[in-house]
């Protein structure tokens, strides 16, 4: 998985050490770095963790090269201390705009008569050929559900017996040119990308229970420029999504709202801000840095902060629900909702996510983890956590590695006639 050496960026000899992997969480407002190893008979442990104030980054894509490369380098060599080596590869997160979610279905003949491992490959390479948009790149290929002879809800059809052999597939995927800038960024920080993962299905790994797995959930990251979300049912993820916006934009609407200036507004938001009102809103007063030297400090009500707050958070969850149910989702993903992220911390989030989604909602925490700092362990850390926990674990990934960013196997699939076939009502015809 990871090389490691004895200078802070690569210097020196170099030592395979294949129980040790380092992740990245590339974030709008920071980049956290995560190194740890599988520690036997307790867990996951943490042996170097650090992060940064992020710059050239915005919505989880890179918008300045250079800014963006210092602050990655600066997590990754706080991480680098802590734990004593260096790392020459990483596992980094994908939280874009972009991530989107794809269902397919194929069923084919085969030849024996009791399935095996060379059938079920065919069968997901079936799949994958069927996958056609050049634009895009998979970041994950999961088999959800197999069908023998026309029987469903087969979860390892080897060694059972029949002639047709199908696969219902979810892939998720996000746009190419915001992964090779990601990619490339990290690449002058010499460090080699040795995989990717979309970030709720990271932050699944490191919040959620088994029974809110089993019995579906649907998780939803709150982060400082974008807000993902996804969907578990049967532990397995059957739906992703993100819209653009996020604790940021709750700060900007702050500022604006209370003419000051963009560093005060997030103090405000930290100190003050809530999406709930109280009875008392209208005689507490918020006091508002001036935007100019030449102007005075004033104050508003906190009635007046309250009802800027709430009605980004309200906007958010309410184009998330619209989401879930233009996809289908709403019943399938269970009666639990959990936020994570760091903008899920922010007071009335819980209570206006159970009023807009009519469902139990909590926060949720990163679990599991040995040696994880306590700065570390909040909800904004969420991400990096999952992360690790996800690369240690035996998920049940088709596609191994990074993601294909050349186009090349599109191109093959293309020139050989693939198409892609879809089905619109896959949730409905599959549950």
């Amino acid at each position: 998985m990871a090389l490691f050496s004895g200078g802070p960026f690569g210097g020196g000899s170099r030592l395979a050490q294949p129980d040790i992997v380092a992740v990245l969480d590339v974030g709008t407002s920071k980049v956290a770095c995560f190194i740890g190893h599988m520690e036997a008979g307790s867990g996951v442990r943490i042996i170097g963790a650090g992060f940064h104030a992020s710059a050239g980054l915005k919505a989880g894509v890179v918008v300045d090269m250079e800014a963006a490369e210092y602050t990655i380098r600066h997590a990754v060599a706080k991480a680098e201390k802590a734990a004593g080596l260096a790392i020459s590869s990483i596992y980094v997160n994908v939280s874009t705009r972009s991530l989107k979610s794809h269902h397919i279905n194929v069923d084919t003949k085969f030849s024996s008569a009791e399935v095996a491992d060379r059938d079920l490959k065919r069968v997901i390479d079936a799949t994958l050929a069927e996958f056609n948009e050049p634009q895009r790149a998979i970041l994950h290929a999961l088999p959800l559900n197999w069908t023998l002879d026309g029987e469903r809800g087969i979860r390892d059809p080897r060694g059972m017996f029949g002639n047709n052999l199908g696969v219902d597939m979810h892939f998720v995927t996000a746009n190419v040119g915001v992964l090779r800038n990601l990619a490339h960024c990290i690449e002058r920080c010499h460090l080699r990308i040795a995989g990717m993962v979309a970030s709720p299905y990271a932050a699944g790994d490191a919040v959620l229970v088994d029974d809110e797995l089993d019995l579906g959930v649907t998780l939803i990251d709150m982060g400082a420029g974008i807000t993902t979300a996804a969907v578990f049912r049967d532990r397995a993820l059957v739906f992703t999504d993100a819209i653009g916006v996020g604790g940021k934009n709750v700060t900007s609407d702050i500022a604006r709202g209370l003419t000051t200036p963009w560093e005060a507004a997030e103090r405000i938001k930290a100190i003050y801000g809530s999406a709930l009102e109280s009875p008392t809103d209208d005689t507490q007063m918020v006091p508002c840095p001036p935007m100019g030297a030449q102007d005075e400090l004033h104050e508003e009500t906190l009635c007046m902060l309250t009802g800027i707050v709430r009605s980004r958070v309200e906007e958010t969850f309410e184009i998330l629900r619209d989401r879930f149910a233009a996809a289908g989702i709403g019943n399938f993903a269970g009666r639990r909702i959990v936020l994570t992220g760091g903008a899920a911390q922010l007071s009335g989030a819980v209570q206006l996510a159970e009023y807009i989604f009519g469902k139990r909602v909590r926060i949720g925490q990163p679990h599991g983890l040995l040696g994880l700092p306590d700065t570390m362990s909040g909800p904004d850390f969420a991400v990096a956590a999952g992360l690790i926990k996800h690369v240690l674990s035996d998920k049940s990934d088709a596609i191994a590695g990074p993601p294909d960013l050349s186009g090349r196997r599109i191109r093959k699939r293309h020139y050989a006639g693939g198409s892609v076939t879809r089905s619109l009502k896959w949730f409905k015809d599959n549950f």
